[in-house]
C-alpha cells in the first residue's frame, strides 16, 4: 500500500459509518476493507487476527484496521464485548459518496480474496513525516476517548444536518489524544530509527526516474540529511547516492535490452542530467558502457 505524508493542518477526516460490534461475524473468513476502521473496546474481550499476528482487545484498546489488510474479528462463545467502530478517511476525497454507495450495496465484496474495486482503496499516511498511527494501542485516557466515541455514535444515529461536523470534530480530538500519548511515551522513537532506512529505500525505488538528492529526502522525511545518510549506510552498506545509481543502472540495462531508445534519452528518463556521467556510472557498475552493454 502506498504511503504518503499528511500534515496535521491537512487532516480533514470524513466519517463514513459508525456502529457497535458485540459479536464477531468473520472468525472463519478473512475480511478486507477499502477505508480505515478505528475500533475502540469499551468493555469485555475480543480478538483481532491478521496473517501475521493475533491481538486481544480489552477495555481501552484502540484498534486501527487499515485498507486491504486481511483480518478476522471475533468474541469467544459465552463471553460479551462492546466495541464502537468508525469507518473513515483521513481526508476528504471526491469519491467518498461513490464508495459509500458501493459498500452499502456490496458488503460481500469484503470477503473476496481480492477487493474488486482497487480505485477505492485508501492509502496509508504518515502524519507530519513522523507519526504512523499504530495498529493497536492501549489508551491511557480511557474515559475521554470513550466519551468521544459515544459522541460520534450519537451524532451518526441522530444524523441531523451537522452530524458529520460533530463526528469530524470528535475524531480529530481522538487523533490528537493518540498522537499526544505516543509522543509522551516516545512510542515511535525506536520505531522511526529502525524504519527510516526502509522509507528512504522505498522513496528511491519509487522515484528512481528523478535526480534524487539527500536534501530532497531530508525535506520529505523531516530529518537531517547527514543523519539519514549515516543510518542508511549502516543498514544497507552503501550511500544513498550509490543505491540510487544502482537502481537507475538496473532500469537502464532493461531499457537497453528491450528498447531502441537513444542513450541520451535513457539518461534523461533516469534523471541523469549529464549523459557522460550516466555512461561513467554504467561503466563503473557493470563494466560496460551503455553502447557496449547493448552490443554484448
Amino acid at each position: 500500500m502506498k504511503t504518503d505524508n499528511i500534515m496535521i493542518d491537512e487532516l480533514n477526516p470524513y466519517v463514513r459509518k459508525v456502529g457497535k460490534q458485540g459479536f464477531g461475524e468473520w472468525k472463519n473468513n478473512y475480511r478486507k476493507i477499502y477505508d480505515y476502521e478505528w475500533m475502540y473496546c469499551i468493555k469485555g474481550e475480543a480478538y483481532y487476527e491478521t496473517k501475521e499476528t493475533t491481538h486481544k482487545l480489552k477495555r481501552g484498546t484502540l484498534l486501527l484496521i487499515k485498507p486491504n489488510v486481511p483480518h478476522k474479528f471475533w468474541v469467544e462463545r459465552g463471553t460479551k464485548a462492546e466495541n464502537i467502530w468508525i469507518h473513515f478517511d483521513f481526508k476528504y476525497r471526491k469519491d467518498v459518496y461513490e464508495l459509500d454507495t458501493y459498500v452499502k450495496n456490496n458488503q460481500s465484496s469484503y470477503f473476496q480474496e481480492e477487493l474488486p474495486q482497487k480505485n477505492y482503496l485508501r492509502q496509508e499516511y504518515t502524519i507530519n513525516n513522523t507519526f504512523i498511527l499504530p495498529e493497536i494501542i492501549q489508551i491511557k485516557n480511557k474515559d475521554y476517548i470513550e466519551a468521544r466515541y459515544m459522541d460520534i455514535l450519537d451524532a451518526f444515529v441522530k444524523h441531523n444536518a451537522t452530524w458529520q461536523l460533530m463526528s469530524k470534530a470528535n475524531l480529530l480530538l481522538i487523533i490528537k489524544d493518540v498522537l499526544n500519548q505516543i509522543e509522551d511515551d516516545n512510542y515511535f522513537k525506536s520505531f522511526n530509527t529502525v524504519d527510516l532506512p526502509k522509507r528512504i529505500k522505498n522513496y528511491i525505488d519509487e522515484y528512481y526516474f528523478r535526480k534524487i538528492t539527500r536534501k530532497e529526502i531530508s525535506k520529505y522525511l523531516g530529518y537531517n540529511e547527514d543523519y539519514l545518510g549515516k543510518i542508511f549506510k549502516n543498514k544497507y552498506g552503501c550511500s544513498i547516492s550509490s543505491y540510487s545509481n544502482s537502481i537507475k543502472i538496473e532500469k537502464a540495462k532493461e531499457m537497453l535490452d528491450k528498447t531502441d531508445l537513444l542513450i541520451t534519452n535513457i539518461a534523461e528518463l533516469l534523471g541523469f542530467n549529464d549523459v557522460y556521467y550516466f555512461c561513467k556510472t554504467m561503466k563503473k557498475t557493470t563494466g560496460y558502457s551503455p553502447a557496449g552493454w547493448r552490443k554484448r
